[in-house]
């Protein structure tokens, strides 16, 4: 096998200046479309591998391996691990060598043998075509393994043979260079080594430990870890064969980008793996689980309440948890601070006729820390507000159930529904935004629908304000009038601007005003946002500049000013700037509104740029409520990517 290794070198030398191999190999991470065709290519035979038994041994040469790197990089340091025991794999285990070896040479003279990189890829997966999801990443890690291995494992010469073995490898430049750098490369390396170690691991143990629950064999998405971590062996090796032929030259430029993506990935397969050990704990603590597996309750005794549309108590019935099954179940999960708007809403979705037609029912999931009478009671008068299903008691809940709420759903006290298909599984993990900005029309309320809601000439000002915010503003705005709305926590800022708006409606400017206040208008604005942020859906820029600028507005600059004519935007400013050029109206730009001239938004708009001075830098407002902070964000007056800032806020209880 060293042999083998040694042989590679010199084919490899003339691609090793082209650092974009490995960049482009990370570009294919996010290709769905060759991920589709990579994956599409899987066909498993009957015979398999024991990839328990293969990742022992390749458990058993990484960790030793990767310990020797350790004390290369830092011989007077305390972070290279004690050498662990020998693991034995079954008596008479046969490692499937023909496989290791193809790989073997795949991952690292072919690797570099060629500027596609992506046909290196897909010929490594179909000579894997045949083993199974698991089978592939542990055949493919063990070829990394061995050639990893074969290398450290010189750095530590016993004898006359291994000694010359090592100077011709040039072991000495890497483990007696001055070059700190360097050597930061190699240490960085076989961190990420540890790293997709432990991901392999964790698809191997979850494979295996999951037979016994097929139930929750999804909860891992193993085709797809499998497809990330061959990237990650084949990415690590070609970044071993450069910096072992080329010490002086190459530093690794490609290693911090490949290292974060590395990282993510292995966090959200550990938490993949987290929710499946807990979701297996609670089914093992509770027996069968009824409806979804994060959500149960003993089946034994009746544990929901249904009230019928009646008002009536004594019609109140009581179900077991089976009732559910077999139905799209819409968990309205809230603590006792539920509004009366989504009530509201709600009832009027359950009470559609399609609703029912389509095996839909809604249950509320009441989290709530809190204990005592007034606790009973409000949850109580809440319930009674119900036609669904709820629980006949919060301390129903399983506090599995609750933990993996919180950490799995995201639920922080703000209200949530979360969308689930007859077989339990989520369809959507979080309505609650469509059905306050669309209600029925966003029916059934899966993540599917959001696209075609979205259309590119939707209306902007009639999506944000309903007759619940503005009374009869469809009324005013077919009449083409002009409209103002207006918000502000500072009540001199609304003192200030509606002194000379009553000026200029004397004057007999046809504008409707109304200040808008109230915590709908807000629940509103931040759904539409929450939508947005959190899906791909095509929303028009527009749109969404719109929204970032109220609610920043608000929040950051003294309050909103919104201007319309019709449904036609005229200015969507801050309260202080709109303020400044209203007070000036009677002195500086009435008499340019005339029936000849200028109407009063154009006067307003030109008035308002000759005064307006644009700040120097753009900044956008995202509340915490949305659950989703974007990785990155175009600024919508320039070609640059905004960066990002976290602030905190105290409003003293006032919200």
């Amino acid at each position: 096998m060293a042999s083998f290794f040694n042989n590679i070198w010199d084919s490899i030398i003339p691609f090793l200046g082209d650092q974009n191999i490995s960049k482009n190999l990370l570009s294919i991470f996010d290709d769905e479309k060759f991920r589709k065709e990579m994956l599409d290519t899987h066909a498993p035979d009957e015979g398999d591998v024991d990839v328990q038994s293969l990742f022992l041994l390749i458990n058993n040469t990484l960790s030793e391996a990767t310990v020797i790197v350790d004390s290369v990089v830092n011989p007077k340091g305390t972070q290279g691990s004690a050498s662990t025991a020998f693991k034995p794999p079954e008596e008479g285990f046969n490692p499937p060598i023909a496989a290791i070896n193809e790989v073997a040479c795949q991952i690292t003279c072919k690797a570099l043998d060629t500027k596609n990189v992506r046909k290196t890829f897909e010929s490594l997966f179909r000579k894997l075509l045949t083993y199974s999801w698991v089978a592939k990443a542990v055949i493919t890690l063990s070829s990394l393994a061995l050639y990893y291995s074969d290398f450290w494992l010189l750095a530590q010469p016993t004898g006359k043979l291994t000694k010359s073995m090592a100077i011709l490898k040039g072991l000495p430049a890497i483990t007696k260079s001055p070059d700190v750098q360097k050597i930061q490369v190699f240490r960085d390396l076989n961190d990420i080594i540890k790293i997709i170690l432990s991901m392999t691991e964790c698809i191997v143990e979850f494979e295996h430990d999951s037979k016994d629950v097929p139930e929750l064999s999804t909860t891992i998405d193993i085709p797809g870890s499998v497809y990330q971590i061959i990237i990650c062996v084949l990415v690590c090796s070609i970044q071993f064969t450069s910096l072992i032929n080329l010490v002086d030259d190459y530093k690794g430029k490609d290693l911090q980008p490949f290292a974060r993506k590395v990282n993510k990935i292995n966090h959200s397969i550990q938490a993949d793996f987290e929710d499946y050990k807990h979701r297996k704990e609670s089914i093992k603590g509770w027996g069968e689980f009824s409806m979804p597996p994060l959500i149960m309750w003993s089946s034994s005794r009746p544990c929901f309440t249904s009230r019928t549309i009646l008002s009536d108590s004594s019609l109140d019935k009581k179900y077991k948890v089976e009732s559910l099954r077999k139905k799209c179940v819409m968990l309205l999960i809230s603590d006792l601070n539920l509004s009366p708007n989504d009530i509201s809403i709600l009832k009027m979705i359950y009470k559609e006729p399609k609703f029912k037609e389509k095996c839909y029912e809604i249950m509320w999931v009441p989290i709530i820390d809190q204990e005592g009478e007034d606790t009973i009671n409000q949850f109580k008068h809440l319930q009674s507000q119900m036609l669904w299903y709820s629980v006949c008691s919060p301390t129903l809940i399983n506090k599995v159930a609750i933990k993996m709420i919180k950490e799995k759903w995201h639920f922080r006290q703000k209200t949530i529904v979360t969308v689930l298909d007859p077989q339990g599984r989520v369809s959507n993990q979080n309505a609650m935004s469509l059905i306050r900005v669309w209600g029925w029309h966003a029916f059934p309320f899966t993540d599917s629908v959001i696209a075609d809601l979205w259309k590119p000439d939707i209306d902007r000002f009639e999506l944000l304000v309903t007759d619940m915010i503005f009374p009869n503003i469809h009324e005013v705005i077919k009449s083409e009038k002009y409209i103002l709305l207006y918000g502000s926590e500072d009540p001199k800022a609304i003192q200030e601007i509606e002194e000379p708006l009553k000026k200029i409606k004397d004057d007999g400017i046809p504008i409707v005003s109304h200040n808008v206040n109230m915590p709908l208008f807000w629940s509103r604005l931040e759904s539409c946002m929450h939508l947005k942020l959190q899906t791909n859906a095509n929303v028009p820029e527009a749109l969404m500049r719109d929204i970032l600028n109220l609610y920043t507005n608000f929040k950051r600059h003294g309050g909103f000013v919104v201007l319309t004519k019709g449904s036609r935007i005229v200015t969507n400013d801050s309260i202080v700037t709109v303020t400044e050029v209203f007070s000036k109206y009677e002195t500086e730009w009435k008499s340019q509104v005339t029936p000849n001239g200028m109407t009063f938004d154009m006067a307003f708009m030109d008035f308002r740029n000759q005064v307006y001075d644009p700040p120097r830098c753009n900044d956008f407002c995202i509340p915490t409520i949305v659950d989703y902070i974007p990785e990155n964000m175009k600024c919508p007056d320039c070609p640059s990517m905004m960066k990002i800032n976290f602030n905190f806020e105290c409003c003293h209880g006032a919200h």
